[in-house]
């Protein structure tokens, strides 16, 4: 696990692990079921164990990790069932938020928003699927931002944070990165266009052509590792306390 290190203050120390490791669960840099250590973490980050800890308690009440009594966390594994609820509720959310974007981006924005699909096909055609992950968080994150409503941001966020693990596992094998890369070129370059043109239906559909699209590759590859059958049973959560994660 390779990451950033730096001395900062406690405040800001305890929003940087957090932003780090939450990073590292939207580009799919943690695998689904991985158990994570406060120690490791702490030591990657050059930090003590204080801020991480806290750090994977917010993760934990977001759902982006799992806690357990024993204190051990892991990273989700969702089931086919648990991905396609997901999928519903991403295509309104993130729908909504495309064809709001339409009438508020600004043309910076949307030239960004090009200079990044081109940093995505040409990732695509080294076969990096690192740097297809981070340019897809970006790319997509630009548009839900520029629909000025925050909250709907941070629900979306949370969404990601919960299944990335999951959807980065199978798309960043030759096959799945192959064939997603396909649909995922196809409806990019028609959100830009609609964006381009102020089209919020346009923005509407090719947002939720690519999830749709998106997840029914996921799950085709799901039934063909027989994904659900290998699952370890869950085991119930633990709650956490008001304010575990406050200094």
């Amino acid at each position: 696990m390779k990451l950033q290190r730096g001395r900062r203050s406690h405040e800001t120390q305890r929003e940087w692990v957090y932003d780090q490791l939450k990073h590292m669960l939207m580009s799919g840099a943690f695998a689904p079921g991985q158990k994570l250590t406060l120690a490791r973490i702490a030591a990657d980050l050059g930090v003590s164990m204080m801020p991480v800890r806290e750090a994977l308690r917010r993760l934990d009440a977001e759902r982006a990790l799992t806690m357990r009594p024993n204190r051990s966390v892991t990273v989700p594994r969702l089931s086919r069932a648990e991905t396609l609820s997901i999928r519903g509720i991403r295509q309104m959310l993130e729908g909504h938020a495309a064809a709001t974007a339409a009438n508020l981006i600004t043309d910076a924005e949307v030239a960004r928003l090009a200079a990044l699909q081109a940093e995505l096909a040409a990732a695509r055609g080294r076969s990096d699927p690192k740097r297809i992950l981070a340019l897809n968080e970006e790319f997509h994150f630009l548009v839900y931002n520029a629909a000025c409503i925050p909250v709907l941001v941070d629900v979306i966020s949370t969404l990601w944070l919960h299944s990335a693990p999951t959807l980065g596992f199978f798309f960043r094998n030759a096959r799945g990165l192959r064939e997603y890369s396909e649909t995922q070129n196809r409806n990019n370059l028609a959100l830009v266009s609609s964006l381009k043109d102020r089209d919020a239906e346009g923005a509407r559909r090719a947002i939720e052509a690519e999830i749709v699209e998106g997840s029914r590759l996921l799950d085709r590859l799901m039934r063909e590792a027989k994904w659900d059958e290998t699952a370890v049973a869950p085991r119930p959560r633990r709650a956490v306390a008001r304010g575990a994660a406050r200094k």
